[in-house]
């Protein structure tokens, strides 16, 4: 059958762009979790087969390693900032992105992520401030302009100072007129007009539950992703760009926890394959673009020897924060906690000394930490970005991480070069693609923002 001109001009005039950023993932986070799929028969990382493959550099206007916020601004935008700046160049001058291009041109436009909806990736495709914190104006600028159709994630953070609540901008949104939902009991959809703000029903939890934790009930990057879908293809018939994160890979690498950030970079792979439906059902319309904004903690994959070892991941069953908080009860639940008691609750957790032999000598290492943090309460606490967890639990991890052959340079980000996956219509024009600032610059030529 032929098709007619007309049809050819229409089809053309669709686009449904798939903007995914996985927060700290760099090359080897993704291949650690092939590995680990591969070695227990679980699904391949969906990406990696797709037809487009470089590398792009990430450095910021003001230093070789940037912060999300600068690089959420290049990958929207197409210019170089500050660290720490966001939509603005490095003289505050206000950049353009790319939901304002295509809210422009009447396309339906979303961002979705895992952690707070006015965090520096997400607020990157829709807000101009001079400092990622600022979250007041942040979520200002996301309630009351009206550039983003559907925005979900976590929560709303809340500026240091500010006395008001997630609950008070949640009637702030539906004061100015924009559908909110809190959960995933309460989301009911929308119409064309209706702009929808959906979040999860904790909103005192600045990220929803990690996979490795998530019990059933509990949101998913996927639920969000899912209902922006729903939401955006009906509603925007000449397409849409929707921006989707996984914000706690990076969240799991500053923690150097490497078995939570298997289960994180797997846990963007369902709403990957979300958008693969979708483009099967649409292949001459849809673009999907995976990257990152950085590489968070130096990922080695080799402790020396010419082995890996993915599957003593295997028995992980909780994140890092998560056997934190375990211990905690542990402590709170006797006056004395045995070096025996500890180190079964640490087994039963992570699967040492059950499938991953601990050595006598370092488990007098643990027990040396044991004493310190236990008894001694000296230094019982290690930090990072995002949390503060007990280090004995830090310690085991890191070690389990260890064993498996993997290790960490830092527990911040690196200036490593990301990887840049994409797949769809017009994805060869994206091969030439060598810094960040070249995605979005690529993607406005060829979807005619």
């Amino acid at each position: 059958m032929k098709i007619s001109k007309k049809t050819i001009n229409l089809l053309e005039r669709r686009r449904y762009v798939f903007y995914f950023l996985g927060d700290g993932m760099g090359l080897n986070q993704v291949h650690l979790t092939q590995g680990y799929n591969s070695a227990l028969g679980l699904p391949s990382v969906p990406y990696l087969d797709f037809p487009v493959f470089t590398m792009i550099t990430t450095h910021s206007a003001s230093s070789l390693v940037t912060d999300s916020a600068a690089a959420g601004t290049a990958l929207s935008t197409g210019g170089k900032t500050r660290n720490g700046s966001l939509g603005v160049d490095a003289d505050g001058n206000r950049l353009v992105n790319i939901m304002e291009l295509a809210h422009a041109k009447g396309y339906g436009t979303g961002v979705v992520t895992s952690v707070g909806v006015n965090h520096a990736s997400p607020a990157a495709f829709y807000a101009h401030v001079g400092r990622r914190h600022e979250y007041t104006e942040i979520t200002r600028q996301l309630i009351e302009e009206p550039v983003i159709d559907f925005a979900a994630g976590a929560t709303i953070l809340i500026q240091r100072g500010d006395t008001l609540k997630p609950e008070d901008y949640v009637q702030r949104a539906r004061g100015n007129g924009m559908r909110v939902y809190c959960g995933k009991s309460e989301y009911a959809g929308a119409a064309k007009g209706e702009r929808v703000l959906y979040l999860s029903d904790r909103l005192d939890k600045k990220y929803i539950p990690y996979a490795i934790d998530r019990k059933e009930g509990d949101m998913s990057l996927a639920d969000f992703t899912s209902a922006a879908i729903d939401y955006l293809y009906p509603n925007y018939r000449k397409g849409f760009v929707l921006f989707i994160e996984g914000g706690q890979i990076d969240h799991a690498c500053h923690s150097r926890d490497a078995g939570n950030c298997v289960h994180e970079t797997n846990d963007m792979s369902e709403s990957v394959r979300l958008a693969l439906d979708f483009y099967a059902r649409h292949p001459n319309e849809t673009l999907i673009i995976i990257t990152a904004d950085h590489e968070t903690g130096g990922l080695v994959m080799s402790k020396g020897s010419y082995e890996l070892h993915p599957e003593l991941l295997a028995g992980q069953k909780c994140s890092l924060e998560s056997l934190t908080a375990q211990i905690a009860e542990l402590r709170k639940s006797k006056p004395e906690v045995s070096w025996s008691e500890l180190k079964a609750l640490i087994s039963r957790q992570t699967g040492l000394w059950d499938s991953v032999p601990v050595s006598a000598q370092d488990e007098k290492r643990f027990t040396q930490i044991y004493k310190e943090s236990f008894l001694d309460m000296d230094g019982a606490v290690e930090k990072n970005l995002y949390s503060a967890n007990e280090r004995i639990a830090a310690e085991c991890l890191i070690f389990l991480g260890g064993e498996a052959r993997y290790t960490w340079a830092t527990s911040s980000h690196s200036g490593t070069p990301t990887p840049l996956y994409v797949k769809g219509a017009k994805a060869m024009e994206f091969i030439s693609c060598r810094d960040n600032t070249d995605v979005p610059k690529v993607l406005k030529k060829v979807a005619k923002f």
